[in-house]
């Protein structure tokens, strides 16, 4: 040190030196750590002190992609967070006023196309082009979900999508690569048009009613198979996809969406045979699992299991996933069980879903949604609870893109 100032003083100065810089240095210590800022053993905590500094600054590292998702759900008006839970219908193939008024002032996640709203690939981009415009006209702007039932065979109702095989025909070869490029190939043609999102694939072990040849076939091992596949497609078309029908709507004898539907399996069998298709599709990375309108008595004897807290737990707990979970249609009768769609929406987001789809009318849709605002500003589902709900959706939109397109 002495070496360093570059003298040599005498002894007795040395020492009065030595009692200064002591003095000194003990004097910054303490005005460095103030109070409250030692950590373990009496040291400075310096990450804690960085990081305060970072944050009173601006400094420090970049926020990360889920902080700054986080930071724009909690900037949102309870209506508008709230909006982004809905998936909508709309009717014709351009904008009225009335769809113009649910992305304007109720903040909706996205809008489920019929084939009645796309005649075309040309007709149908320019009409995704104005609906996600009108989607960015309100801070923050949030990009849409724009979806499509779209699997192949009997089930496609975009028309300028090449026609494939359907789900039995494919699981029937028993060839993986087969489902992963006829997905790829669908989710390819959907974007071009800028539908963006699809509700496929059926990952139900099972040809009971409204599903037929819409399922791989009726192993769960095959299923489970046939549908990883198809997410891997859709996935590196760009697409987001949706696995259905939770837990697995095979067995049913009835069509939910003109009745109750009720599988009478037994917890083993609901692991053993309902629940693996959909594990594979999780492990796939499926972004999206849609919840259909089953009465399953083993998990829950008195809900249907799109609006069942035990099923949804089933999903999220037993089968690790961390995506959207999405209700099928509350405008059917599965999920009505002769109430209103209100009434269900409430249900489904107090069981713990994250978006539904409401495709009734103008009138039903709106309802709905006010119905969610009012219970959250009632408490009865705690704003928490939609927030990290809308986290989840944003959190998929961004995934795939939407921000960019």
């Amino acid at each position: 040190m002495r070496e360093r100032i570059g003298s040599h003083p005498p002894p007795a100065a040395n020492s009065c030196l030595r009692v200064f810089l002591l003095t000194v240095f003990a004097m910054v210590l303490a005005g460095c750590s103030g109070t409250g800022s030692e950590g373990a053993g009496g040291t400075i905590d310096r990450e804690t002190t960085a990081g305060e500094t970072a944050a009173r600054t601006g400094g420090g590292e970049e926020t990360t992609s889920e902080e700054r998702v986080a930071g724009e759900v909690e900037r949102m008006e309870i209506r508008d967070a709230v909006g982004q839970m809905f998936v909508v219908g709309m009717t014709g193939t351009e904008p009225d006023g009335y769809v113009e008024g649910m992305i304007r002032d109720r903040n909706i996640g996205g809008i489920l196309f019929f084939g009645y709203n796309m005649q075309g690939e040309q007709q149908t981009r320019s009409l995704t082009e104005e609906l996600q415009g009108l989607s960015t006209e309100k801070g923050p702007p949030v990009p849409l979900l724009i979806a499509a039932d779209h699997e192949g065979g009997e089930v496609a109702h975009a028309p300028w999508v090449a026609p494939e095989p359907s789900a039995a025909e494919i699981g029937g070869r028993g060839d993986p690569e087969e489902a992963r490029a006829a997905s790829e190939r669908i989710g390819r043609s959907l974007l071009r048009a800028g539908v963006n999102t699809n509700f496929a694939p059926v990952v139900d072990a099972g040809d009971g009613a409204a599903i037929g040849s819409r399922s791989f076939g009726s192993d769960p091992e095959l299923v489970g198979r046939m549908g990883a596949a198809a997410v891997e497609g859709y996935e590196a078309a760009g697409i987001v996809s949706a696995a259905k029908h939770f837990p697995n709507h095979g067995p049913a004898r009835a069509d939910s969406h003109v009745g109750q539907p009720v599988v009478d399996h037994d917890m083993q069998t609901v692991r053993t045979v309902d629940l693996p298709p959909f594990r594979r599709a999780v492990e796939a990375g499926v972004p999206m699992v849609m919840v259909g309108h089953l009465i399953y008595p083993a998990i829950d004897p008195d809900r249907p299991t799109s609006l069942s807290p035990e099923a949804l737990r089933l999903l999220r707990e037993d089968l690790g996933f961390g995506g959207v979970i999405i209700t099928d249609d509350l405008s059917m009768e599965g999920a009505l069980q002769g109430g209103s769609t209100a009434r269900a929406a409430v249900a489904a987001v107090a069981a713990g879903a994250d978006m539904m789809i409401v495709s009734g009318s103008a009138a039903e849709q709106a309802a709905a949604h006010e119905a969610v605002v009012q219970a959250v500003e009632s408490g009865e589902i705690p704003r928490e609870q939609v927030e990290a709900s809308v986290e989840r959706i944003l959190e998929v939109k961004r995934e795939h893109g939407l921000r960019e397109r």
